[in-house]
């Protein structure tokens, strides 16, 4: 990349960073208190003698029930209703996450077994890729509103 370009890219993260701090401070801090339910259920339910598998899974979900809820009120802050559009928002929210669930699964798997990198520094990388992945995600296609766009 050339000096220019690197110059013209900062440019532009720099003008998003500052259009949308409010919306990336919220989705950080949303973020964390995400990871705390997560594992927090699954250490509680844990220490509770529940098979970790069980244990993962419920943590899971209450963690992403937690995820969409903060995303939407606090977050990105849309408005849907009580019918379908809530539904369908949900839906997306699912869907989305799932997406990005596989990228996780299978970008280590790739990464490990194919490239051979080392499997934790697979892991925190692909952690910021399927971070920025929700983001966009959830602004682009699951959190949409006509004022809501990614620019």
């Amino acid at each position: 990349m050339n000096p220019e370009s690197k110059q013209t890219v900062l440019q532009w993260i720099q003008s998003f960073y500052l259009r949308h701090k409010q919306e990336l401070l919220s989705y950080l801090v949303f973020g964390l208190l995400t990871t705390v339910v997560n594992v927090g259920v699954f250490n509680l339910l844990f220490v509770l003698n529940v098979k970790y598998q069980i244990a993962n899974l419920a943590a899971l979900i209450l963690a992403k029930l937690f995820a969409y809820f903060t995303n939407k009120h606090f977050v990105f802050k849309t408005k849907t209703g009580q019918g379908f559009d809530s539904i369908r928002e949900f839906i997306r929210f699912v869907f989305a996450r799932g997406f990005t669930g596989l990228v996780d699964y299978f970008g280590l798997i790739f990464l490990v077994e194919i490239v051979s990198f080392d499997p934790v520094y697979s892991k925190y990388g692909l952690q910021v890729v399927v971070i920025v992945l929700n983001y966009i995600l959830g602004k682009k296609l699951v959190f949409t509103q006509k004022n809501n766009a990614l620019t």
